[in-house]
């Protein structure tokens, strides 16, 4: 056997080779399928309906806030993971990272896996989201999208 022969026959060194490519296209495709569902003139709310995940009445997607100016300590992105629940018609983040680069890119300045109390779209106890605001577009975007 040559040496290019072994090293087409050795599978870890293939997938070592392919992994960054791997990666870089799943990095692509998903920035490439982003969504704005709001715009406040001071920040975009962005989320991928493709990564919507649903378990019963509960929908999981990250949602992408981009600032139109930096936040103080230099945020100028955030990365949240959410929780949608289409039922009960409320929404809680459960983990949330900030960047300094836009649209969540680069490395995370912070990160924290916090959940936040239930935010509710229609009239119920607990905090209430006002009609035409961004967290009311991500709950009727990701129902709506799945129901």
């Amino acid at each position: 056997m040559t040496r290019r022969g072994r090293e087409y026959d050795d599978p870890m060194r293939n997938a070592k080779h392919a992994l960054p490519a791997v990666v870089l296209l799943l990095a692509v495709s998903a920035r490439a399928e982003l969504i704005k569902v709001a715009d406040t003139g001071e920040a975009a709310y962005y989320l991928d309906p493709k990564a919507v995940a649903a378990d019963g009445d509960i929908r999981r997607v990250p949602v992408i806030v981009d600032y139109a100016k930096a936040e103080p300590e230099g945020v100028r992105s955030r990365k949240m993971a959410v929780e949608v629940d289409c039922a009960s018609q409320r929404l809680r983040s459960v983990a949330s990272s900030v960047y300094a680069e836009p649209m969540a890119a680069g490395k995370p300045v912070d990160s924290k896996e916090v959940d936040s109390d239930w935010l509710y779209v229609a009239p119920k106890t607990g905090s209430h989201i006002p009609p035409r605001t961004p967290y009311r577009f991500v709950w009727e975007f990701v129902c709506r999208a799945v129901v």
